[in-house]
């Protein structure tokens, strides 16, 4: 029968046109059953099942998975009983790129959308494409990477998961830290299909692990590819001096970012593109102008000499310690969001920083017994939703603090994603200084 889409969200529909485009074969299937599933089914002019079980499976000669379905799922336990190949839609898109294109791989737990973003503005001059994880659908731009004849692929766990041996030009594995548990089947199974960016890579190829990451470390003396430990040796932040293989590319003072994971983001990308035919002034550039994106460590606000960061973007432990070690002074922390069944022991040893926790949302409560039990309990608070927990943090805050929205967890309880929870945020800021006066955007 050919080739069954399973998923129809941006990936899904990229994958069946690019599929179409090259002569396939394909029928669509989605679990789900809504308006939004429906049009996008008559838009695409192709057979398809909605409210879909294992029967789609049927005569299928592979499946095309979008990365937010788990293996878990019927029609994905099916296929795996049945001896059905899986692949992920940025592996059938690496399929049908074909030769002659170089490809720079990014993944890790936290960073990896920065870096591409860096990446991209220091190979500003070089031709290349973008895409992955958080940017669009490889499969919906094979085109403009066969012309520019360079890609830069963020990606993730999930898009890992069902791709093998990609033997990336460039790949960097910036972190690994307990996250997605309620997709992965453990923490041993994310860490496999993290290192899976590594596979296929060979003597000529370039692998770039992070000195402070154990996972990436161990791993780094059986790769086949030459290897950059970023943070050891001449590649490192060394006084203040961002060092590229001993070179000096920028100062922190120069920088209009801060934390000591930019920093090192930054060398990843440094490095990345130096390999990819970036100079070395498009490099300094690139970092020079760097903002960081919106929901990472974003001042939305200052009230009554409280500042009030967005950092909705964190949403593991690992993200929350690192957004904490940025600051030296008092931090009132809002935790809490849809539950991914996370370990949030890595906070721990950076919790003296904060006047007080506030935990809320669906996994609050969770976080709260944990925090208590841990000793943290007079610090802590528990509220409903973050409407709450804003109006609860304000109150304890005291002036020259920072109210940080760092929530350690997804957005699904009450948001459709991390930039609207951080949106709200800033919004329900707004509405505690509106009457004051103070607020800055």
């Amino acid at each position: 029968m050919g080739t069954v889409v399973y998923g129809l969200g941006e990936s899904g529909i990229a994958a069946t046109r690019a599929l179409l485009a090259h002569g396939e074969d394909v029928r669509v299937a989605d679990g789900g059953k809504d308006v939004r599933l429906r049009v996008a089914l008559e838009e695409l002019s192709v057979e398809g099942v909605l409210g879909a079980g294992p029967e789609v499976l049927n005569g299928a000669d592979r499946v095309v998975v979008s990365p937010g379905i788990r293996p878990r799922d019927a029609v994905l336990r099916a296929a795996a009983e049945r001896g059905v190949p899986v692949i992920s839609e940025v592996a059938l898109g690496l399929e049908l790129l074909g030769p002659g294109v170089r490809v720079a791989a990014i993944t890790g737990t936290n960073g990896k959308t920065t870096v591409v973003d860096m990446l991209y503005r220091m190979l500003d001059g070089v031709p290349h494409a973008v895409a992955g994880n958080s940017w669009r659908a490889l499969t919906g731009c094979l085109d403009e990477a066969r012309a520019a004849g360079l890609l830069v692929l963020e990606v993730s766990s999930f898009q890992l998961h069902y791709m093998s041996d990609p033997g990336f030009d460039v790949a960097a594995l910036l972190n690994a830290r307990p996250d997605h548990l309620n997709w992965h089947a453990s923490f041993e199974e994310y860490a496999r299909d993290k290192l899976r960016i590594f596979e296929g890579q060979g003597p000529e190829d370039l692998a770039l692990v992070n000195a402070g990451d154990p996972l990436g470390l161990e791993a780094a003396g059986g790769l086949a590819a030459e290897v950059l430990v970023v943070g050891e040796g001449d590649t490192a932040v060394r006084g203040g001096r961002l060092l590229l293989r001993g070179r000096e590319i920028a100062t922190g003072g120069e920088l209009r970012f801060a934390g000591t994971h930019n920093l090192t983001n930054a060398l990843f990308a440094a490095v990345a593109a130096e390999r990819l035919g970036a100079s070395m002034e498009g490099i300094r550039a690139g970092i020079l102008g760097y903002r960081l994106k919106p929901h990472r460590m974003e001042v939305v606000a200052e009230r009554a000499g409280v500042l009030f960061v967005d950092d909705s973007k964190a949403t593991n432990p690992a993200a929350v310690a690192a957004g904490l070690a940025s600051f030296e002074v008092p931090v009132v922390l809002i935790l809490g969001g849809s539950e991914k069944e996370t370990d949030f022991s890595e906070i721990l040893p950076h919790l003296d920083r904060c006047r007080a926790i506030v935990c809320q949302g669906e996994s609050g409560p969770g976080i709260f017994e944990y925090l208590r039990a841990a000793g943290w309990g007079d610090a802590c608070r528990l509220v409903a939703d973050l409407r709450e927990a804003v109006a609860e943090a304000a109150s304890l805050a005291r002036e020259g603090d920072v109210v940080l929205l760092s929530p350690g967890c997804a957005s699904f309880d009450q948001f459709a994603g991390y930039a609207e929870r951080g949106e709200e945020f800033a919004r329900l800021v707004a509405d505690l200084a509106g009457s004051k006066g103070g607020a800055r955007r």
